[in-house]
């Protein structure tokens, strides 16, 4: 086994605060995009936990269009293990009542820190190519640990961040095919270049300029198949996985072209050979396809397996631990369901992608490309142009040219499609850094102090501004909602009130434990807009148990109608507070609730339902960004605020006033 030399103490140091710094960050409300929530942890939750959630269209019964393999393991496995831990198993719920709900920031820090320990595979394999390439890993580990893609995104449960592990351990898997591949040309060091300590051998992934007359070794069956594997799990987890994948699928095709393919061998016996050395691959590739298109077609009940003496349909666990001795009893009707065919159909029709956004073909080259990777993404194409001006289509290192077509092929086809965001280039990082490191190292003083700082504003930004009130307003909510205690009526002095209303309490040092039920049923409308699309599961709504406390949750997402349309809908009046002449919705009466609030301790708060019948509550919250003006409003007196919150879609009124802008508003009505 080869061994390496360790990592110096200061580069251990920073690599531990810049992983300090990726947990701090990960651990941070920051919200991207909706797919890090809906594409992964809004499903897996919803079945683990049986919360009412917002499914997405992907993973809709009528035409699924994601795998729900990937999910399940990525976020499925950290929630069963929450499960455990806590001890909640909603679904033995029947004879008796649950006292606690998972909460919203346990649910939120399980699924983050489960990619930051994904992402972690990220920096083990590009330290890992770096050495056998005889790059710095050095440098390789602290731009990859520093880059703001990593330390935001690939903490994130992206489905782009799993593309980029798939495709770095397929890379690491194809390494070590070259390093074998190679190792059985590379010539025997004679006796005199042994005792020769100016002597050296060609580093294992080059082409040395010296062979030996042996063959080259076809790919040992156990790598063939594993990258097969791997080339299946990536495609299932995004259809765009093919288009970085490639270059390695082509690079393990020609050292096994070159490894049977000899002149000592006739062409027949050479394909025969060749073919032999690639099913390996093949039977990988395909064993995992249909493990999971079968996974999929019993998920979305497109394949139905029941037990033939009773009749009864099992779910997906009650399969899974069926033992193989009782397959016999079991049978199946329905058909199969190809999630990735239907991905890549959707995806094709341009009609669809309307839905999403469609860009001009420059964006991803312009713009996504180097606001990702900043002055290391114009270090690549300077370094591209220079190759281009000399001829030189391939590196010395086999590794490095495959990773560097990788990158290449990868933003040319992603280029050419009208729908671009820039995650979808994010595992450009891999290429990016195996490629360049070496100019990295040259460059020293040139290159850290832009990137650093660059990442560093980036990384913060997104991390613990961008959207960043939503999630700390859902736990808000779900406390408020399904957590407050004691309650008691009181009635309004107010001459135009005639509702009686009822306060209840929640407190701080009291989480996760539902109200306890007492004959009445409290119900909460929540209200997002011009917000982010709201992960529902951190709510941790599960209506089941909620209700058998006489706890209601109703959430509506109403960020696309306009300011007038919403106060019509909510019954307010759209005029000035001076002018109103009637609300016609029960405004929170502050002679109500102001002698309560006088008299509460440290970490409680008070919360005011109006009546809606004979033993029966209702409250409305509405949640909304501060660059949506409610001053005339006479709810606006009755709000909470979480500061920090960036909601970019009006970046001219934060530019205008970024103190009394980066607010997200919890207004009681």
């Amino acid at each position: 086994m080869r061994r390496y030399r360790p990592f110096s103490r200061a580069t251990w140091t920073i690599y531990l605060l810049l992983l300090a710094f990726r947990i701090f960050n990960a651990l941070s409300p920051g919200y991207i995009h909706p797919d890090e929530f809906f594409q992964s942890a809004e499903i897996t939750a919803g079945n683990i936990f049986d919360l009412d959630v917002n499914i997405p269209w992907e993973y809709k019964p009528r035409l699924p269009c994601r795998s729900i393999l990937i999910p399940a393991i990525t976020t499925g496995i950290p929630y069963l293990l929450l499960k455990t831990w806590i001890g909640t198993d909603p679904g033995m719920i029947v004879d008796q009542e649950a006292d606690h709900f998972v909460t919203s920031r346990a649910l939120f820090i399980t699924q983050r820190l489960a990619f930051v320990l994904i992402s972690l595979i990220i920096d083990w394999a590009v330290v890992r190519m770096a050495r056998q390439i005889r790059r710095s890993p050095s440098v390789a580990l602290l731009l990859v640990s520093s880059s703001y893609v990593t330390l935001a995104y690939h903490t994130h449960p992206f489905s782009n961040t799993v593309e980029t592990v798939i495709l770095a351990l397929c890379a690491t898997v194809l390494s070590s095919i070259i390093l074998d591949h190679d190792s059985s040309m590379s010539p025997a060091p004679t006796s005199s270049a042994l005792a020769d300590p100016t002597s050296t051998v060609a580093p294992a992934g080059n082409q040395s300029s010296i062979r030996a007359e042996t063959n080259p070794r076809p790919t040992p069956i156990a790598l063939s198949f594993l990258l097969g594997v791997l080339f299946a799990v990536g495609t299932f987890t995004r259809i765009t996985f093919v288009v970085y994948g490639f270059p390695l699928g082509v690079m393990f095709l020609y050292l096994n072209f070159k490894a049977t393919f000899t002149k000592n061998r006739t062409v027949a016996a050479g394909a025969s050979k060749f073919i032999e050395t690639c099913l390996p691959l093949a039977l990988g590739l395909a064993a995992m396809s249909a493990f999971a298109v079968l996974i999929d077609s019993i998920y979305f009940h497109k394949l139905i397996i029941y037990n033939i003496s009773n009749g009864v349909r099992l779910s997906l666990r009650d399969i899974l631990i069926t033992h193989p001795k009782n397959w016999h009893q079991l049978s199946y009707k329905g058909s199969l369901t190809f999630t990735m065919w239907n991905n890549l159909r959707y995806n094709l029709d341009e009609k669809n992608l309307a839905e999403h956004g469609l860009h001009p073909r420059f964006l991803h080259l312009l713009l996504n490309f180097p606001v990702l990777f900043g002055n290391l993404a114009l270090i690549a194409v300077v370094t591209l142009l220079q190759k281009c001006r000399a001829r030189e289509w391939s590196s010395q290192s086999k590794l490095v040219t495959t990773l560097s077509y990788s990158g290449i092929f990868g933003i040319s086809v992603l280029s050419t499609m009208p729908h671009q965001e820039a995650r979808f280039l994010t595992p450009l990082i891999l290429p990016l850094i195996i490629s360049l490191s070496g100019r990295i190292s040259k460059l020293g003083r040139k290159f850290w102090p832009l990137w650093l700082l660059g990442n560093g504003i980036m990384a913060l930004v997104l991390g613990l501004f961008h959207q960043s009130g939503l999630v700390p307003a859902m736990e808000i909510v779900q406390q408020q909602a399904l957590g407050f205690q004691e309650c008691r009526e009181v009635r309004s002095s107010a001459a135009h009130s005639n509702n009686d209303h009822t306060v209840c309490f929640t407190h701080d040092e009291i989480r996760g434990k539902y109200h306890t039920a007492d004959g009445g049923t409290y119900t909460t409308h929540v209200i997002f807009y011009k917000t982010y699309l709201p992960p529902q599961h951190l709510l941790g709504y599960n209506p089941k148990q909620a209700q058998s406390h006489g706890l209601d949750l109703r959430v509506s997402d109403w960020r696309e109608k306009d300011r007038t349309q919403l106060l019509q809908d909510l019954g307010v009046s759209d005029q000035p507070q001076g002018q109103k002449t009637q609300e016609k919705i029960a405004v929170v009466d502050r002679t109500l609730i102001g002698p309560v609030q006088n008299q509460l301790e440290k970490g409680q708060q008070a919360l005011l339902f109006r009546k809606a019948g004979p033993s029966q509550w209702q409250r409305t919250i509405l949640i909304a960004p501060s660059t949506v003006d409610f001053t005339d409003q006479e709810f606006y007196a009755t709000r909470d605020q979480i500061s920090r919150h960036a909601n970019f879609d009006h970046i001219q009124t934060i530019l205008q006033d970024p103190m009394n802008s980066l607010q997200l508003h919890i207004f009681y009505l």
